[in-house]
């Protein structure tokens, strides 16, 4: 049985490709022992990030720039990142409904459930960039939900990275306070018919070219109304330009620097879950816990001690 999912998709399977990605949304072992074979095949796709404060246009951009990047001969993928139903715990499906004009045009598109994750990047969203790839996508987007600082998440997965602000984004020190400015290879200001376009364009030019560690990339302030479809085909000019900047030495540079991070962040996620459900509904922990609270040993002590009783507890998920 193992394999033959990864076998269907290295032969362009969809359905395959979407079931792959539940199973590994579910943190289904099936899932990534599939992924594992797919790995071998990927790497070189351009992967691209969409990302920015909620409310910015995010999605309706997504959706715009798969369908100008398709019809420049590209394989195009999406990935988008929905809030959690809270009933369901899926996708609420929100941005696919702003993204009809790229479904209309066969490009595949994925929903996935942030489920609370951090950073608004679902678990499974780096194995789903993956399992496109593999479906012989040699381009993938991938939207984040938006929520602020914490959406560095997707620079550790994206070649390139957009950052999509609208006009009234803000001062300046809460731009950099968002930490969103640091990670941006390409900004956008969206709704470009508001007032303050200008000045905004002008005030994020100026916060750009004052980045550091770009490599020698400046990144571009572009304007854009994606509701209208305008400012979009300079915005594919510019990721096919960062793309071809970074190079292939660049890139598998930055790849290795990005990968190690990604790495360490997911071995955080995968500790603190496998330590959650040790500790939850522990009596001995439990207690140690209301010991803190009544003030009978402090929370670092606590702490320590929980800490140093459940690690000899905690399990290896099963293989079956």
């Amino acid at each position: 049985m193992s394999g033959r999912l990864a076998q269907k998709i290295l032969e362009g399977d969809e359905k395959s490709a979407a079931r792959l990605i539940s199973l590994i949304e579910e943190g289904e072992q099936e899932g990534y022992r599939e992924l594992s074979l797919l790995y071998p095949h990927t790497g070189k796709a351009h992967v691209i990030g969409v990302t920015g404060p909620p409310g910015a246009g995010k999605s309706t951009i997504t959706g715009k720039l798969a369908v100008v990047l398709a019809k420049e001969g590209k394989k195009v993928g999406v990935v988008a990142i929905d809030p959690t139903s809270m009933q369901g715990k899926g996708a609420l499906l929100g941005d696919r409904l702003r993204m009809k004009d790229a479904e209309s045009e066969g490009i595949f598109i994925r929903s996935m459930a942030n489920r609370g994750y951090s950073g608004g990047m679902a678990r499974a969203t780096a194995g789903a960039a993956c399992v496109l790839e593999a479906l012989g996508k040699d381009t993938v987007i991938v939207e984040s939900l938006g929520a602020g600082q914490a959406e560095k998440d997707v620079f550790y997965l994206c070649d390139t990275t957009i950052i999509v602000f609208t006009p009234d984004y803000g001062d300046e020190i809460q731009l950099l306070k968002a930490g969103l400015m640091e990670i941006g290879d390409i900004v956008i200001v969206n709704k470009g018919d508001l007032p303050g376009t200008a000045e905004a364009q002008r005030e994020l030019s100026i916060c750009a070219s004052t980045r550091i560690g770009t490599d020698g990339w400046t990144p571009p302030v572009l304007v854009t109304r994606a509701d209208k479809g305008e400012g979009l085909t300079q915005a594919a000019k510019a990721i096919n330009d960062h793309w071809s900047f970074l190079g292939r030495e660049r890139r598998q540079q930055k790849r290795k620097e990005k990968t190690r991070t990604f790495v360490e962040d997911l071995v955080k996620e995968e500790m603190w879950t496998r330590f959650s459900s040790a500790v939850r509904g522990d009596k001995e922990c439990i207690r140690i816990t209301e010991d803190a609270i009544n003030r009978k040993i402090d929370p670092y002590s606590a702490a320590r001690q929980i800490i140093e009783k459940t690690l000899l507890t905690i399990k290896t998920p099963t293989e079956d």
